[in-house]
């Protein structure tokens, strides 16, 4: 039904679980219901079955009980026991006392028979029917018949686990038959994602090889001529640059196969700066660091991306004449110059393609992959912004807290 290459994302997968998770929930307590409902019908007709066999017996008996008074049977009472002897039954008078007993296992303790109330009485106490008729109307002197039917313990036990046993079957039938439901819903919108995810890779891969050209081209053009416009020809390479690396580590995070390795982070986040100085320098902002020896077991690119995203969102939302300073020590610290970012939104930032400024050129996925590999990690970032001296101008802060 399926096919064998179909693959489900992290989303795909919480989604898939999520409606299995619902399905089986609501699944379980509709079967519940039922094999409740299914309990409680089955047994009141067990107990209706007996009341009305053993009310048959109880008129069968009656009946040949007048006929022996009318008829003047010899020894009337060892007659009935006689015939009805696959039967156990007590015969009282009207003051309750016993005429005859015929393997009724306690007429000694009858005082719960002798109250007034509507006859017949169908009783279940001590493992025991008992059924009470009061029809022989002073017959033989005869007032009630009690017949007694003992029954195991655990009368409805085999039945208990009969339903027990279908309900498992029957849950297990929905619980499969949810997967194939929710795989069968899903399966168009993981084609779908899919052919777009190939797309995008194919372009990524496409873009690569005129991306790293151009950037070449642009840095030996500036190298000979250090004019001013082949800078910012160089720092639009750039940034087409960080873009293509950012979809890249998006599309290609599973074809990745890099271990981690002990890393020097000093010398990483030295590199990222170094690759963006000619960019800072282009937007007139001053770029800075102070960075102490940390090392880490990480993934180079993970920790690059980590790196290089921050830097970027740092020049980006800055003003002409700012500032982006690179503190590493017990964590990674980059601060930049520019506007307040309300602490309402704090939160958001780090959603994707949650942009603030939508006047700045972006598309809001820079600090989405910061969140990610933090989260991957066991990283902790926090977004701080706090006032200067320049009322229009404000410190954002972006802290990263490497786990110990």
């Amino acid at each position: 039904m399926f096919k064998n290459s179909m693959k489900l994302n992290t989303h795909e997968k919480q989604s898939l679980l999520r409606f299995v998770g619902l399905y089986l929930g609501s699944s379980f307590v509709l079967i519940v219901f039922i094999a409740l409902l299914f309990l409680h019908n089955a047994k009141s007709i067990f107990l209706e079955n007996t009341q009305a066999r053993l009310q048959s017996e109880s008129n069968q008996l009656t009946q040949d009980i007048i006929q022996a008074h009318m008829h003047n049977w010899d020894e009337p009472f060892k007659t009935l026991a006689h015939k009805y002897s696959h039967l156990h039954f007590v015969l009282l008078d009207a003051a309750r006392h016993v005429l005859y007993n015929h393997e009724f296992g306690n007429a000694t303790s009858l005082a719960f028979f002798g109250k007034d109330g509507p006859f017949p009485v169908f009783l279940d106490q001590d493992n025991t029917f008992y059924l009470v008729d009061n029809k022989i109307f002073g017959h033989l002197g005869v007032d009630l018949v009690i017949l007694e039917e003992q029954h195991p313990t655990h009368l409805f036990a085999a039945l208990y686990r009969r339903v027990f046993l279908v309900f498992l079957g029957v849950f297990a039938c929905v619980g499969i038959l949810s997967f194939f439901l929710a795989r069968l819903f899903l399966q168009p919108l993981a084609s779908e994602r899919s052919r777009i995810n190939t797309f995008s890779q194919n372009i990524a891969h496409e873009l690569n090889t005129p991306i790293a050209a151009l950037l070449i081209t642009a840095k030996a053009f500036y190298q000979q001529t250090n004019d001013p416009k082949v800078l910012g020809i160089l720092a639009s390479a750039k940034r087409i640059s960080h873009l293509y690396e950012c979809l890249a580590y998006l599309y290609f995070q599973e074809l990745r196969q890099e271990e981690p390795r002990l890393l020097d982070l000093k010398s990483l986040v030295a590199q990222q700066i170094a690759a963006l100085e000619q960019m800072a320098h282009f937007y007139h902002v001053s770029l800075t660091s102070q960075l102490e020896s940390k090392t880490f077991k990480a993934c180079e690119e993970d920790i690059a991306t980590l790196v290089s995203n921050l830097l970027m969102n740092a020049l980006k939302y800055n003003h002409p004449g700012g500032f982006v300073k690179v503190l590493l020590n017990d964590c990674l610290q980059v601060i930049n110059s520019g506007a307040a970012i309300p602490e309402s939104k704090l939160k958001a930032l780090t959603e994707r393609y949650i942009r603030l400024d939508r006047e700045k050129k972006g598309y809001g996925i820079g600090l989405d992959l910061v969140q990610q590999i933090c989260i991957r990690y066991g990283f902790s970032l926090e977004i701080e912004s706090q006032p200067t001296q320049d009322p229009h101008i404000f410190c954002n802060v972006f802290k990263v807290y490497f786990s110990s």
